[in-house]
Formats: C-alpha cells, structure tokens, sequence
C-alpha cells in the first residue's frame, strides 16, 4: 500500500464542521455559509490517483450525519498534459470518508504537472500541482524511548538534492495495523541548501479513530512504512499550518482556529502530486 492510502483526515475535519470550514483559497477570510467541495487528493511517482471529496460544514453548523457529508456522486477527472482519466468512485473500508475514486490507467511520472476537476451537483473545482523528483531515503534510525522498554523513536535522514528549494511531508504506517497511511505530526519540512544531510524525527500519525493506547509512541515488534514525499510548496504550506494547529492546539481536529491554506479552486482542500521514497523499517 505505499503507493495508496495517504489519510482521510482533511475531509473528516471539514465534515464535522470543526475548524469552522477548511478554507484556503480566501487566503485567511471567513469561510462562506454555502457548502463547498472539499478534496483531499494525490498521485504518487509510480502511484496512482486516488481522491476524497466530502462538503464542508458552516461554520455555526453543529452535529449531523458524517455520512451526509460524503459525496458519492461526483465526476473527478485527472489529466497529465498528454492524457484524461475519468476516475472510478467506490467504497473504501476502514477509512473515513469510506468512499474514493481512483484510476490505475494514469501512473505518476516526476515532472509532470497534473490537473484535478471534480464536478458535483452544480460545484466545479480545479486545481494543477507539478510532481517534483522523488528525494531517496538514506537510512532510518531507530533507538529506544528513554524510560520505555517498548519504546522506539525513528529519524529520517536523507540528502537534500540540488535542486533547491525543496519541500517534504513524512507520513507513517504500520504494517498489519494501520489501513492506510497517517501523517507524521509535525512532519513537514523546507530544505534550502542542496547537498544537505538532513536528519528530522518520524512521529506516528495521528489517528482520529485509533483504539491504542500507546501514548503515540512506535513499539519494539512493529513494522513500520516510512514515506518521505517530496512535495509542491502550496502543499507544504498546508502541511506546515496543520502542524502549527496541532502543535498550538494540541489538537487540528477540535478547536483548530483560522484557515488552512489550499490549492484548490473554487473549494477547500489539497491536491498533491508527489514525488514519493519509502523504507521499510522492522522495530
């Protein structure tokens, strides 16, 4: 699944209607009354696109179905330029929202640009990412939690390449527990000089309906997928204000205050086309 699964917490937060709305393109304004597409999208190098779309919450809207707030029915499309794919909608186990749409007719290739419209019911967004060069993952380190006998920290190290500026997400999974990929938090990171080592720590995801209580830490026996995703830096810059929330707030899912910014027109959300390396990584 390292090509699949990033997370479904982006649409999650703005279908409950916390944070108020996920806004973005208003550049820091007060999210508007009416509903909005949200997406939450990528394609990977050598991966495939895969996109969430929910509707968002008004800010002064409380309760409600979740499932109310799925969209089901869209038409999402992706073109690299050279080729269109019309994607495929479908439920998703074991994630929210529980329904994606995919294609395995387009597959990533760095340094292409790539371009997503999604229609619904009247709303039409948009929004066009380039796909930077994958960065290679030297090494991750692994040592035990001080105090702990289960325990692990992991650092990433990699090599910062030439062509800088370069902007990165890191997300986690756990093999044989987690269902789809989770974003380390806080795990973005701008690197402005090529040729760097660079070492940041791996944190695990949070998840939003996990049922472990492991004070967030990785534990002696787990297999754990670490993905170093090389990224726009319109997306970092949603990476980087998800982090500050969770970081200020202690959590980016109750209470978020203010925007987060997007990339996608005429709605909320992300789009990303990302160069991708992972490792795999026995505690």
């Amino acid at each position: 699944m390292s090509g699949r699964g990033v997370c479904g917490c982006l649409s999650w937060v703005v279908a409950v209607g916390v944070c108020g709305s996920l806004a973005g393109c208003d550049n820091g304004t007060e999210p508007p009354s009416e509903r909005r597409l949200v997406v939450e999208g990528r394609i990977d190098s050598g991966g495939y696109p895969e996109v969430y779309l929910t509707l968002s919450a008004a800010a002064d809207e409380a309760g409600g179905s979740l499932s109310g707030n799925v969209v089901r029915w869209g038409v999402v499309r992706v073109s690299d330029g050279d080729e269109e794919v019309i994607l495929t909608g479908g439920p998703k186990n074991g994630v929210f929202p529980p329904f994606s749409y995919y294609s395995f007719d387009m597959k990533g290739v760095a340094g292409k640009s790539y371009t997503l419209k999604a229609d619904w019911d009247g709303m039409s967004v948009c929004s066009t990412v380039r796909m930077p060069e994958p960065t290679a993952i030297d090494e991750v380190r692994v040592e035990r939690v001080a105090g702990s006998e289960e325990g692990r920290n992991l650092t990433l190290v990699f090599r910062s390449p030439d062509d800088c500026p370069a902007y990165y997400h890191v997300s986690t999974r756990v093999s044989g527990r987690d269902s789809r990929f989770y974003p380390s938090m806080p795990g973005a990171i701008a690197v402005t000089e090529g040729g760097k080592i660079v070492e940041m720590p791996v944190y695990k995801g949070r998840r939003l309906l996990g049922d472990a209580d492991d004070n967030g830490m990785f534990l002696a026996g787990e297999r754990v997928i670490v993905r170093l995703e090389r990224v726009s830096a319109d997306v970092f810059a949603f990476w980087r204000a998800w982090d500050n929330a969770s970081l200020v707030e202690g959590s980016v899912f109750v209470g978020a205050p203010g925007s987060l910014p997007g990339n996608v027109a005429g709605g909320y959300g992300v789009w990303s086309a990302q160069g991708v390396d992972s490792m795999d990584v026995d505690l």
